[in-house]
């Protein structure tokens, strides 16, 4: 019966351990989070899994990390986690509904000066139409006073 060799120990560099180091700091302070937001609303939080007997990576830990061993970073996840977390996302729809509301005030006051501009122009055209509807209605006058004038002067 062979024994097993110990696992041989691989340099970290300077590098590697600063990123463990912030990544275990992110870690440690999205679990004081959610921990005290559940804790806030009666919850009891979820218990991690327990480490793995053998040393090796567990299915539910090998979708964070490279083969390097480098945690896996993602920004826009962490960020998108941060905005959905109950308080914030309670901002967040706040936020978005009143931005909504007010793009749609500026679509209607945007819509009620175009209608305004329209009504000004339309109330201009009416009002040269009824000028030129008394001009023309004082040329038929004197038209019809001329007509009798020479239909008289006829014997």
């Amino acid at each position: 019966m062979k024994s097993t060799p110990p696992p041989a120990f691989v340099r970290v560099s300077e590098r590697d351990l600063t990123e463990i180091e912030l990544h275990s700091v992110d870690s440690i302070n999205d679990l004081h989070r959610t921990h005290s937001e559940q804790h806030s609303k009666g919850v009891q939080p979820p218990r991690p899994p327990p480490p793995s007997t053998n040393g090796n990576l567990q299915m539910q830990d090998r979708a964070f990390v490279y083969q390097t061993g480098q945690p896996v970073r993602m920004p826009c996840v962490s960020r998108l986690k941060d905005i959905c977390t109950s308080t914030r996302r309670h901002y967040f729809l706040a936020f978005a509904a009143i931005i909504a509301f007010l793009l749609t005030l500026i679509l209607i006051f945007i819509f009620l000066a175009l209608q305004s501009s329209v009504l000004h122009t339309l109330l201009e055209m009416v009002k040269q139409k009824q000028e030129t509807a008394e001009d023309i209605s004082q040329l038929l006058q004197q038209l019809h006073k001329l007509h009798i004038n020479l239909t008289e002067q006829r014997p």
